[in-house]
């Protein structure tokens, strides 16, 4: 484009192993400096071996030939251009050589304007020759020479000079004709696909979309339920995208998914696909496994998707163009529940969802959008957020020297070892102002959003995002990016430890009362603290008799803002409004946290979903859940579970106050509150499979009898021991979501140094490696590894601390 060649780099390799440092930018190489033999190819292709068809214009126009003229002779030189520099001479061809058409390879007009040649002369090669002579009288270097003189008696004109292509679409069709006949035939199982999915006119494609619906489901819901199940099989592979799967991929797990869980419609009982990759049918019949309907023939299944699927590429380019919260939305009753205009359901303001009908709800593109969210691909959305997210990134004054940070990036001061003394402690007061989360919390309270909305990546720091440098106080480390991911992982640990009581240690996030207990489906989850309120500090639920039906509304859409606060309870709301900072930090920087909150009155709120407030409770405390149910007491009526509720509503209103300052929260009402937990959370369970896609090895080969015993191990492990050991070598609890997502390859390096079993693995969480001795045996390893995830808790590797730094780090305990 304008005589450059734009590209984008899409994976390299550094000395701190990122896959993704520099990418996403647009560069580009001017064409002086394509020169031939500056681009070499990395990997061999069919495609490679096949000429693309010039246009006629291109073409020489002679069709015998030239014959040198010039007594000097020809020039020929490497580049199409005449700079010096980057056009080297590499021959010459003299006075009266004539160069047959067959060798007249193309025709240009320079920047210069000058008509030069591309020829193919044996004595040195292929080169560029010029028409004329630059400067005084542009005398002609050669003259055309007539067809019939071409021809010798012992040699034939092979050229074709009939086929002259008008069109770049000729030229692309031509190549295409010559590449469908190179070409090796495609696989059995794709050229099956392929037959199957081919639809041959109009009509058939619209019959078929008439009866893709799923059973009784409505078009919305159905095409809901196929947009996830292309979601979770993009997931497994190699691109990621949903848009650029193929369609081998997902005709072979659908089918196979189906057909798992006996839900193959008749007509495709005697068709037969041969299996894939097992993730993705994994994936999509987890998907489907809860649908209790009949489902439609898999080539009607596979036109809705079809139809998605252009949908979305259309979204792709709209969705920037789109407010999804235009202005007009924002005009309900009495300014809104945030009293400057806010609509009703604007971040979960309230929890009543009973009556939203009776507020003001303006039509608009963007609620209808909003609407069929779950039509959208979730590559789709995250695009949109992660280019926002770019866009409102703080920008960093450079510093002089590349390898140094900019001043604007100011140094945060942590102390591990006074944090884990206080962890252990049973003073409450201790806990919160040592911890990793309050020392975080008092270091920054003075700092704007807009310096936790900063993004730098350092040179040689792995192509990590980061809004301030860690100084480890009393470790000898340095930050290249592990110990910033440290702090996080650090501190959302602590906030959600439990101990052995049935409270929080820091006493930001409680254990749910399924978690207490150990009853009900979901026994992991943390809910914002509890507060016991005074009887003056309740809602009066008692003094609605003299009120009319809209103030009762009123009231209740009201009631996270109608309690009471004491000195605890604004403490708390700060805590959690410096939470939502925190991890919203954490996941703007690619950080995925552990952080296990409910998706109803968490998740699902942020993105403003419809909440069923039974099944909210459910999922937090099913023991109340079960009480109510039995009763038929309606859940307002019961005033501890009603105040349990409203509680956790107004507790969440400072979680999302604290995240809209450091990402664009409005966005987030076009994702799931499921899409929404698992961009924040990443992968909840620890795949050591999606592990091993992402491995390199130095020093060892896959097929190594300690690399076996390594992956057995991993395997082996409970999710506490797999979250402990990705700490270890990455400085993070949770893995992302797909191959595509990772932004460092994970590297078991061979440990040279240490040849005996009585050696630990030692690990650089900067630059996500392991290094691995030698064992002899699974039992030695596995001991080994585990003492050393579990016991070794500082960072060392980088430098001797001295002593004035070590009596500074372990002063006062």
């Amino acid at each position: 484009f304008q005589g450059k060649l734009w590209y984008k780099l899409v994976s390299q390799k550094s000395e701190g192993g990122s896959l993704t440092e520099g990418g996403g930018r647009a560069w580009y190489w001017d064409e002086s400096e394509v020169v031939s033999g500056g681009l070499q190819l990395i990997e061999a292709s069919t495609a490679n071996q096949i000429d693309l068809p010039i246009l006629g214009r291109f073409q020489c126009t002679s069709k015998g030939g030239i014959r040198i003229t010039w007594s000097s002779g020809a020039v020929m030189r490497a580049d199409l251009e005449l700079f010096e520099a980057f056009s080297a001479s590499i021959g010459n061809i003299p006075k009266g050589t004539v160069i047959p058409r067959k060798d007249l390879l193309e025709r240009r007009v320079n920047s210069s304007g000058i008509v030069r040649f591309l020829v193919n002369y044996e004595p040195v090669g292929q080169g560029w020759i010029s028409s004329r002579i630059r400067g005084g009288k542009e005398s002609p270097i050669f003259e055309i020479v007539d067809e019939f003189d071409m021809i010798e008696d012992d040699e034939e004109e092979s050229v074709d000079t009939n086929e002259i292509l008008s069109c770049p679409y000729q030229c692309a069709e031509l190549w295409k004709k010559k590449y469908d006949q190179t070409v090796p035939k495609l696989s059995q199982q794709s050229m099956k696909a392929r037959e199957f999915c081919t639809i041959q006119t109009y009509e058939e494609f619209k019959e078929l979309l008439s009866v893709g619906v799923i059973g009784n489901m409505s078009p919305l819901d159905s095409d809901s339920v196929l947009s996830r199940v292309v979601t979770s099989i993009s997931n497994c592979s190699p691109s990621g995208s949903a848009l650029e799967c193929p369609y081998d991929l997902l005709c072979s797990a659908l089918f196979h998914a189906l057909k798992g869980h006996n839900r193959l419609h008749d007509a495709d009982r005697s068709i037969h696909f041969i299996a894939g990759t097992p993730g993705a049918q994994e994936a999509a019949a987890s998907k489907i496994a809860h649908i209790p309907h009949k489902f439609p023939p898999l080539k009607a299944l596979l036109a809705r998707i079809s139809m998605l699927r252009a949908l979305n590429r259309r979204a792709k380019y709209a969705l920037p163009l789109y407010s999804l919260r235009p202005p007009q939305e924002d005009s309900a009753v009495i300014g809104g529940l945030s009293g400057f205009g806010a609509s009703v359901e604007r971040l979960g303001k309230t929890r009543e969802t009973v009556s939203l009908e009776k507020w003001v709800q303006s039509p608009s593109i963007g609620r209808r959008v909003r609407n069929c969210r779950e039509l959208l691909f979730t590559s789709i959305k995250r695009d949109l957020l992660s280019s926002i997210v770019e866009a409102t990134t703080t920008p960093t004054s450079l510093s002089h020297d590349e390898y140094e940070l900019p001043r604007d990036v100011r140094t945060v001061r942590v102390n591990r070892l006074k944090a884990r003394q206080a962890m252990n402690s049973s003073g409450e007061t201790a806990r919160r102002k040592n911890s990793v989360f309050g020392q975080l919390q008092n270091e920054l309270r003075g700092w704007s959003a807009t310096a936790l909305r900063r993004g730098y990546i350092a040179k040689g720091h792995g192509g990590q995002k980061r809004a301030f440098k860690v100084k480890m106080i009393g470790e000898g480390v340095n930050d290249y990016s592990g110990p910033y991911r440290e702090v996080f992982t650090d501190a959302v640990r602590e906030v959600s430890d439990t101990g052995n009581s049935a409270s929080g240690v820091l006493g930001v996030l409680d254990p749910s009362p399924n978690q207490a207990v150990g009853v009900g489906d979901n026994r992991n989850l943390n809910i914002f603290a509890g507060v016991k309120p005074t009887t003056s500090e309740e809602v009066d639920h008692c003094s609605t008799a003299n009120i009319t039906e809209e103030e009762k509304t009123i009231r209740d859409h009201f009631s996270s803002h109608l309690l009471k606060k004491n000195e605890q309870m604004r403490d708390l709301e700060d805590s959690l409004a410096f939470l939502g900072k925190l991890v919203s930090t954490a996941v703007r920087h690619g950080i995925p946290v552990d952080l296990n909150l409910p998706l109803g009155t968490v998740w699902n709120r942020l993105c403003e979903d419809e909440v069923d407030a039974l099944e909210s409770l459910k999922e937090i405390d099913f023991i109340a859940y079960r009480r109510l149910k039995d009763s038929g007491i309606p859940l307002e009526n019961d005033v501890s579970i009603s105040d349990l509720l409203t509680r956790q509503q107004q507790l969440f209103n400072s979680f999302a106050e604290g995240m809209s300052s450091v990402l664009p929260v409005e966005i987030f009402s076009i994702f799931t509150g499921t899409e929404l937990r698992d961009y924040f959370c990443g992968n909840q369970e620890i795949d050591v499979e999606l592990l091993r896609k992402v491995v390199e090895y130095e020093g060892y080969e896959e097929n190594d009898e300690v690399i076996s015993f390594f992956w057995e191990t991993l395997r082996e492990m409970t999710l506490d021991e797999r979250k402990l050991f990705l700490q270890f070598v990455w400085a993070r609890s949770r893995l992302p979501l797909k191959e595509s997502d990772f932004d460092a390859p994970f590297k078991i390096l061979k440990d040279t140094k240490c040849l005996t079993n009585d050696a630990l693995p030692s690990a650089s969480t900067c630059f996500f490696s392991l290094s691995l001795p030698e064992y002899g045996d699974k039992d030695t390893l596995k001991k080994k590894l585990l003492f050393a995830i579990k016991n070794v808790k500082t960072m060392e590797s980088d430098y001797v601390t001295n002593e004035t730094e070590v009596s500074e780090g372990w002063r006062g305990l």
